[in-house]
């Protein structure tokens, strides 16, 4: 099920895109002259969501708020030196789910802050926390014109370290997301 739901969400963004870069092709020499065209996405600030024993109560540790904003910082660069996307800052949105770090879980509110800060596309990316031992990433891109899911993808992964959350990020962010769309375009 979640094979199908995962190449659902790759054949949307796909489409997406696709539909973003007929203007360029129609434009005929002049658009072949230009490099791919990028779309702005909105990346907004990693997000945690703590279900491990206490962590809903004890809140977000000072290690786990500076290792999101590395990842945040990683994530960025990554979409950026990918060549698709013009990196819009979300968190200069004065949205206060922006600022409560609640896009994970406002059913899509992200789109609708995104197209405000003048994005085509918004990003929100949070690790799932089930223990020390025990987590989950998640990637989530929609349309902010529609608000459509337009990318979803997720891993698991083991241990609370630098390490083992940049692995990830750049695994999806990678092989989920930039690789596929690169290598649909050079068909």
């Amino acid at each position: 099920m979640n094979e199908e739901r995962s190449f659902a969400m790759r054949k949307m963004l796909t489409r997406f895109l696709l539909m973003a870069l007929i203007p360029a092709m129609i434009g005929g020499v002049q658009a072949q002259a230009q490099s791919i065209q990028r779309l702005k996405l909105a990346v907004f600030d990693i997000e945690l969501d703590d279900f491990s024993a206490g962590g809903p109560i004890a809140g977000e540790s000072p290690e786990e708020t500076d290792r999101l904003q590395r990842m945040t910082a990683l994530a960025q660069d990554l979409l950026a030196q990918s060549g698709l996307f013009d990196i819009v800052d979300g968190s200069a949105s004065t949205d206060q789910r922006v600022k409560d770090h609640w896009l994970r879980k406002c059913n899509g509110c992200d789109a609708d802050i995104a197209r405000a800060l003048g994005a085509d596309l918004s990003f929100v990316c949070f690790f799932r926390k089930i223990s020390v031992m025990e987590q989950n990433l998640e990637i989530r891109i929609r349309d902010a014109r529609t608000g459509r899911l337009a990318h979803a993808s997720q891993t698991d992964l083991r241990g609370e370290t630098d390490q083992s959350w940049s692995r990830a990020l750049k695994f999806l962010i990678r092989y989920r997301l930039v690789e596929p769309e690169l290598a649909r375009r050079k068909q």
